[in-house]
């Protein structure tokens, strides 16, 4: 867990009961710059046989904070840097450069990709961007409420938002899991929105792994009443206890 006075920052993963290796990957780092800190919070979870997925999502996470570091000290240097979407659109777009030319060069990891969700922000002023691309996801709790940021690229929740398939249909639907986006596959388009950020908000970064089996409606009596390692620690642990179907990665952060 990660505490100072403006932050706090708490992660898990866990590998489950059925995966062999663990193709989450996930990154918490706050960097100090002129006026306040630079934060990111993200979480990749990867597909493709023969350990390709662990590549992508560790090369994708790896990609993005290379680019934060160096943005946090190109700003420490008090030179101006670039607007944080532009920051998060080239680290976006670095990660799938990196991750397609790993496959190019390892015919064995064709088919490779990633899912990416994640935050960059600073604490003063507090202001950010998300960056999103497959079905991991992004949330912020704040008054009580919780509400979903991203929105999931993958084939079911198309059918969802075109009214050819219910919520309920598509949590049972066999192609759950299909993707429509991802770093790694010819064409990826990511998304990049602004998000408000104020004292008190949590922000939860998750792979699928854990809101399939521990919905988020369960996870609000835990941020009130739990700090949040605790919080993020018990929702592994139920994950896991509930069949751990798949790897389970969560990255919390809360604005004080």
């Amino acid at each position: 867990m990660y505490l100072t006075e403006q932050l706090e920052i708490a992660t898990a993963s866990n590998v489950g009961k059925v995966r062999r290796n663990n193709e989450d990957f996930h990154r918490a780092a706050v960097y100090p710059v002129p006026n306040g800190h630079l934060i990111l919070a993200a979480v990749a979870d990867g597909m493709g046989g023969a350990e390709a997925g662990e590549i992508a999502s560790k090369i994708a996470i790896e990609s993005l904070s290379e680019a934060v570091r160096s943005y946090a000290e190109h700003l420490a240097s008090h030179r101006p840097g670039v607007a944080l979407d532009k920051l998060v659109h080239k680290a976006f777009t670095l990660a799938q450069r990196r991750i397609m030319k790993y496959a190019l060069k390892h015919p064995q990891s064709q088919g490779m990709g990633t899912t990416m969700t994640a935050l960059v922000a600073t604490d003063h002023p507090k202001k950010g961007f998300l960056g999103h691309i497959g079905d991991s996801r992004a949330y912020r709790y704040r008054g009580d409420e919780l509400q979903l940021l991203s929105t999931d690229h993958s084939w079911v929740a198309q059918q969802v938002r075109m009214g050819r398939m219910t919520n309920y249909e598509a949590e049972e639907h066999p192609w759950r899991n299909l993707l429509t986006q991802a770093l790694g596959v010819e064409g990826a388009e990511f998304e990049v929105v602004p998000v408000e950020l104020a004292k008190g908000d949590i922000f939860i970064f998750t792979s699928d792994g854990l809101y399939n089996l521990v919905p988020p409606e369960e996870w609000i009596v835990d941020l009130r009443q739990k700090d949040l390692q605790a919080a993020v620690d018990y929702w592994t642990a139920r994950a896991v206890q509930r069949g751990g179907t798949d790897n389970i990665t969560v990255v919390a952060v809360r604005i004080r």
